[in-house]
Parts: structure tokens; sequence; C-alpha cells
């Protein structure tokens, strides 16, 4: 189907403030978290392999924060442009209703919206739980060997002391080598001393250690006047690169809505996680919804805008924000803690955006 010259013009300007704001946003955001992972990388080597999946995954869940934003941006400078160089009049003299002037910019936010909420409920959580696993592996994962004498260099389960340490040869002296296992009601301690040894990486899963003339004890918390200790004339180990335990505590970000949905209704949780769990669902699906809501209210302020310049438009914009944003927020920490308010105090802000949308269409545009 064609679009007719008059709404493709104004599709344009409003597209090329979105990809302008989309891009900016995001672009801002991506460098927070790459900074983030690149510092807690560089402190033990990093994979650019690893680095570069984690950035990628993370891209939609960034994309889903930053686009109810740039579309209220974007919507109110391209309106606010229009408004002020007198091309709306024009296209009102034309015979252009305001709906017909602005309805491929509403079937724009109608899509924004279903792929808001497809982002905020599936594909969002599920990329960021992969991001997540990239970036853990990347940080747990040591790509460079490089002990420094006198320093406990952690490694896997394990803790690794050397007095003097040849980078070269992998030569140590006066090695102490420890290992703490914290079980249910105790924790185990393992502790080897040795004179002389030397390390090497064994491919790219762990480092070998080898240890000469030494002594180990292990201590058990739970029987502290039990001892066990012994002496090795060598002993040989592999020291994991990543740690024993890969099990991860839930990270409801990193759940889909529907998986969200499921363990609020497990009965393996308390209250507490049950409503958590529920209200991080239902604040996705209201928060969806931020692209149509913001094109209601946006479109008749940004036509009458023209006196306000930019700097008036993002003001606005920030304004509208802040209440839509922060007043869900609201919601969602007032229906974890009482459960009368769940779930629609969390859709009290979108239907009072529904509501003021509609009386400013009516006020501002009907019958104009």
């Amino acid at each position: 189907m064609r679009i007719p010259i008059a709404k493709r013009y104004v599709l344009v300007i409003f597209l090329r403030y979105l990809l302008l704001s989309v891009g900016i946003f995001t672009g801002l955001m991506m460098m927070v978290n790459f900074m983030q992972i690149v510092h807690s990388g560089a402190l033990s080597g990093f994979s650019f392999y690893f680095l570069g999946k984690s950035i990628l995954f993370m891209l939609p869940n960034v994309i889903g924060m930053c686009l109810p934003v740039a579309f209220m941006i974007a919507l109110l400078l391209a309106l606010g442009q229009m408004s002020k160089d007198g091309e709306i009049i024009a296209l009102r003299a034309g015979g252009y209703s305001f709906f017909e002037i602005f309805s491929w910019v509403f079937g724009a936010s109608v899509l924004l919206s279903v792929t808001l909420f497809y982002i905020n409920n599936s594909a969002g959580p599920e990329c960021l739980a992969r991001s997540t696993d990239y970036a853990r592996i990347m940080l747990q994962r040591i790509s460079r060997i490089d002990l420094k004498p006198r320093t406990f260099q952690k490694i896997s389960d394990w803790s690794l002391y050397a007095e003097d340490v040849n980078s070269i040869t992998g030569e140590m002296k006066g090695v102490k080598l420890i290992q703490r296992n914290d079980r249910d009601s105790s924790s185990v301690v393992m502790l080897m001393n040795a004179g002389r040894g030397w390390y090497r990486a064994s491919g790219d899963k762990g480092m070998l250690v080898q240890l000469y003339d030494g002594q180990f004890s292990q201590t058990d918390s739970r029987n502290p006047g039990r001892l066990i200790n012994g002496s090795f004339s060598s002993y040989e180990t592999v020291l994991d690169f990543f740690t024993g335990d890969r099990k991860k505590k839930i990270e409801k970000r990193e759940l889909s809505s529907r998986e969200l949905f499921r363990l609020a209704d497990s009965g393996k949780f308390d209250a507490e996680d049950t409503g958590s769990f529920r209200c991080e669902a239902v604040s996705r699906i209201a928060l969806s919804f931020g692209p149509l809501l913001f094109f209601l209210i946006g479109t008749p302020l940004g036509v009458v805008l023209d006196k306000s310049g930019k700097s008036g438009t993002i003001a606005l914009s920030l304004l509208i924000l802040f209440f839509y944003y922060g007043f869900t927020i609201g919601g969602m920490m007032l229906a974890r803690r009482h459960e009368f308010f769940y779930p629609w105090v969390m859709f009290v802000p979108s239907a009072v955006c529904l509501i003021a949308g509609g009386i400013l269409w009516k006020k501002r545009l009907s019958g104009r």
C-alpha cells in the first residue's frame, strides 16, 4: 500500500528524530555497560570474544529501555519543528484532519508498543541472561596467567600465594595453596605449604600447579579438634579457571515474564519473593504501552510547541517521562508491600496518560 506524500513526509521527519534519539540513548547506555565490563575484565585479563558476545546480547534489553524515552522526545521534536515552520497549518489547509496527518505515526506507535511488549517480556530478559553468562565466563576465566610475588591470586575455589615468582619459567618459591569449601553447616579448609613449585597453563580450562617438598593440613569447623596433616615430596593439581559452583541466584531481570509467573505459582518461595516475581512481570506489561500512550499525549502538545523551542520540548518530555515511570515504579513498590494494590495500581499511570491524552485530543485537536 502506497503512503500519501503528506503522511509520508510527517512519518519521515518523525523517524529521523526517532532513529537519532534511539542511537544516542542506546550508544550512551552501551558505553556505560561496556566500560563496566572492561574495567572488571581488565583486572584478570579478558577475552574479546566473550566481551563481544556479552555486548551483543545486551543490545535488545538496552533498546527496550531506550525506546519509549526516544519515542517521546522524537515525537515532540518532530511536531514542534513542523508546527513552528507552519507545515501543520499548511496540511490542515489542504484538507487533512489531525488524525489523518498523524495516522502513520500512530501506526508506528502501535508497532513499537508491540515490539516493546515482546522485548520486555521475552527477548530482553533472555538476551540479558545470555549477556550476563558471557560476562561471567569472561571474568572467571583467566586468559593470561600473570602471578605476582607476595600476592594472593584467587583461582576458582583456590587461593595461590608465592614469595617469589618467575613469570618466564613459571617457577615459584615459598608457595601456599589454600582451598575453602563451605558446606551446609561447616567449612573445610585445605592448606598446602611447599618450598618450591611451578605453574603453567593447561589449555584454556585451567592452570597446572606442581609442588615439591611440602606439607598439607585439613581442618573442619564441624570438628575443630580434628586435624589432618601430612607431608609430600610431589603434588600436582589443575586449578580450574571456572568456579566450582556454577549455579546463579535467581535474577528477575533475566527471566521472562512467563517464567516469573510460573515461579510465583510454584509455591516454592515465600510471600515476599512471590509478590516480587508477579510485580516484576506485570510492570513489564504496563510499561510496554509507553509509545502508544506517549503518542496520545505528545501529539496534541507537540502541535502547540511552536513558541517553546527545543529546550521547552525536552523539558516537557522529561516531565512526562518522570511522571509515567516514577509513578509506575512507585505502584510496583506499593503492590509488593500490600497485596490489595496488586496489580491494578501499576496500571494507574497508564490509565491517567490515556485519559489525559483523550482530553488533550478533544480540547486541542478536535474540530480544528
